[in-house]
């Protein structure tokens, strides 16, 4: 466990899959490297049925990020029923931000729900980079035709385990921890592989502060 450890605090760069249980489920599909360079989507469930999904891109000290129909829809509605006084405000940003990317500094998007997965070195600050005894839990596992098996260290909120090629290799196939209160169940892949991330055409972006009534609801 701990040479798989020190592999996962080692890579360059990282693909992330899985799920972030904060306030609530966020599905997360992200590759991020240690040079600020990250691409993905995080998913919510939605106020109807719809799932919202978020588009992420971040290059460097800029970050930008593209809501949904759904997600604006659910801002829109989250107004109406709670601050009704700021529906106006909040109708000419949706409407601003609908089919854009909002630019923000990139240490404001690393706090979105999640996307603090980003960050490498903050996400993974608090998995130990190595331990002093580890347990095999449960059966091994298939994925993606592939048998692996669970090593576990630590207990409660301190627990951390990495799944691992079932015959011979420590490459961490995937990860549970916690980030503060938040379990974090991951699949890792694209190990050190570049992060492909290309700024949004300058047309298609909008500054935050020309939809600040997105943060209306917040405020």
């Amino acid at each position: 466990m701990s040479e798989s450890l020190a592999l996962l605090k080692g890579y360059r760069s990282l693909g992330l899959k899985g799920e972030f249980r904060g306030d609530m489920t966020r599905k997360v599909d992200l590759h991020a490297d240690r040079q600020g360079n990250c691409v993905g989507t995080y998913t919510e469930p939605g106020t109807t049925t719809r799932v919202i999904t978020t588009k992420v891109v971040i290059i460097g000290d800029r970050g930008w990020v593209a809501y949904d129909d759904a997600g604006l829809e659910s801002i829109r509605s989250f107004a109406k029923s709670f601050v009704p006084d700021k529906v106006a405000t909040v109708e000419k940003a949706v409407k601003r931000a609908r089919g854009k990317y909002v630019e923000y500094p990139a240490r404001e998007l690393l706090q979105f729900p999640s996307v603090i997965l980003c960050a490498l070195d903050q996400a993974f600050a608090g998995v130990p980079g190595k331990v002093s005894s580890a347990k095999e839990v449960g059966n091994p596992g298939t994925r993606a035709g592939e048998r692996l098996v669970q090593l576990t260290h630590g207990s409660g909120g301190d627990e951390v385990s990495v799944y691992v090629p079932e015959k011979g290799g420590s490459v961490p196939r995937g990860i549970d921890f916690s980030f503060g209160d938040a379990p974090v169940l991951l699949e890792l892949d694209d190990y050190d592989e570049p992060v492909r991330v290309k700024q949004p055409d300058r047309a298609d972006i909008v500054s935050a502060e020309e939809v600040q009534g997105l943060d209306a609801i917040s405020g």
